[in-house]
């Protein structure tokens, strides 16, 4: 190649960078993978090549070019990394076309955005409804029904909890057919924050139609216990008290007794169970410090928290009897005449009966 066709060569090589300059695509570091909305909420997946600390999404919700709401989330990702993000929309349904937009700045600059336009009536219905959806710091529970017991659907539910836009637990049912009232429940196997705010989203995929659709709502996880009342037991000697966990917020607290007696001051004790979670449980034993007086005691058991909030109680009564002793048999003195008086007949009784043979 001589040197004016290899010059030649470049300059257009040049020439077609000008004018074909290369696609966004190709030049952003940040970018979007597949995102998804509805009326209820809206979800973005990114990818990036490079470390991005200071990386913000904005999610816009539009009807005919007005801004119904925004909310924007900050994130952070690592080269090769893929992250979720989720918002759930404060504004309720109004119009029946929308278009949500999400756009990804890096460093206060847009690097990439996509739009996804969305109808809040289905033109076409799944073959099953949602009846309830419910959550607690213990897991969540779908209600469905279909629609026509004639023509059942089958669909995929993906049970989804996030904080602060973040999934931090999914988990999905597959190919679930609703020909009748059908629940699905799960239990989080992940341990929750004390009072802490919390959102879960199922999304549901029907296979035919073939229709996604999601459903939210939240819930603030507090510690939950309560006690066994089939084994509780009070006697003159303390008391034993059964107590299951009901939450994923582990329960760190107190069993508290109080015994009350008319005219007395009220006696306090106290004993620590295990940390407790979902279905655990553990048995707290109390001794009384010194042996109760007669009489009938009011009982109160009360499971608090470390703040003093009382999550559960029980109430009985307890009697307690007047101690009894054993009564000693008295000492009957004889008179030593008398009782040889009584002997003198038994012997002249004695010898007639001899004389007679």
């Amino acid at each position: 190649m001589t040197m004016k066709s290899r010059n030649l060569s470049i300059l257009t090589i040049l020439l077609t960078l000008i004018v074909f300059p290369p696609s966004a695509s190709e030049t952003h570091t940040t970018w979007i993978t597949s995102t998804f909305a509805d009326e209820s909420s809206m979800d973005v997946s990114i990818q990036s090549s490079q470390q991005v600390n200071n990386g913000q999404l904005i999610f816009r919700l539009t009807s005919k070019e007005k801004v119904i709401e925004t909310t924007t989330l900050d994130f952070t990702i690592a080269p090769g990394q893929e992250i979720t993000k989720i918002i759930m929309w404060d504004s309720q349904p109004q119009f029946e076309t929308y278009v949500a937009t999400v756009s990804v700045l890096v460093d206060g600059k847009s690097v990439n955005e996509t739009s996804y336009p969305f109808s809040y009536k289905f033109m076409v219905l799944p073959r099953f409804q949602v009846v309830d959806l419910s959550a607690s710091g213990s897991g969540a529970s779908l209600l469905l029904r279909p629609w026509k017991v004639s023509n059942p659907g089958v669909a995929d539910f993906a049970f989804q909890l996030i904080r602060d836009g973040e999934i931090i637990y999914s988990e999905t049912k597959e190919d679930i057919p609703v020909m009748q009232s059908t629940q699905l429940s799960i239990d989080w196997p992940i341990l929750l924050d004390d009072n802490t705010e919390y959102s879960v989203r199922v999304k549901a995929i029907s296979h035919t139609p073939d229709i996604t659709s999601s459903y939210v709502t939240s819930f603030t996880a507090n510690q939950e216990v309560e006690i066994d009342d089939m084994d509780v037991d009070v006697d003159d000697f303390g008391v034993s008290v059964t107590l299951y966990g009901r939450s994923q917020v582990p329960f760190d607290g107190i069993v508290e007794v109080e015994l009350h007696k008319y005219g007395s001051d009220p006696m306090v004790f106290t004993g620590r169970p295990e940390l407790l979670t979902l279905n655990r449980d553990d048995t707290v034993g109390i001794v009384w410090d010194d042996d109760l007086d007669p009489g009938t005691y009011q009982v109160n058991i009360h499971i608090l928290t470390l703040e003093n909030e009382i999550l559960d109680r029980y109430e009985t009564m307890l009697f307690i009897p007047e101690h009894t002793y054993p009564a000693s048999q008295p000492t009957q003195s004889q008179t030593p005449g008398f009782t040889i008086f009584l002997t003198i007949p038994g012997i002249i009784f004695a010898a007639l009966i001899s004389s007679r043979r």
